[in-house]
């Protein structure tokens, strides 16, 4: 993996750990899981601003597989990760090889699987 991919997948754990908060958040305030969440996109890139909507079920889903990932529709890389749930608003993406790898390792260091 060279080193972009490599910020990249940082980026992506430093995301994931920002969204485990708003959905705690979330969960503290009493939404239930159909409530919807508002939560930045994971792609990793650093100029990426957007933000997901999707419910507090949706979401709490997805980090159960340490790398797997929500994202923009379009924001997804090919070359790191595959495609395995699309919806108009979101889809997931699956880690593969070092990336993979890497997100796991992210994903033990900062507590948030």
């Amino acid at each position: 993996m060279d080193s972009r991919e490599e910020r990249v997948a940082r980026n992506e754990a430093m995301y994931r750990a920002v969204n485990r908060e708003i959905e705690q958040v979330a969960e503290e305030t009493d939404d239930g899981p159909s409530e919807e969440l508002n939560v930045i996109c994971e792609c990793g890139q650093p100029d990426c601003r957007a933000t997901l909507t999707l419910t507090i079920a949706d979401y709490d889903e997805i980090p159960r597989q340490r790398d797997r990932f929500a994202v923009q529709p379009g924001h997804q890389d090919p070359e790191i990760e595959r495609i395995v749930r699309e919806t108009a608003t979101f889809v997931v993406v699956d880690k593969f090889g070092e990336a993979e790898r890497i997100a796991e390792s992210q994903e033990d260091r900062e507590g948030t699987n």
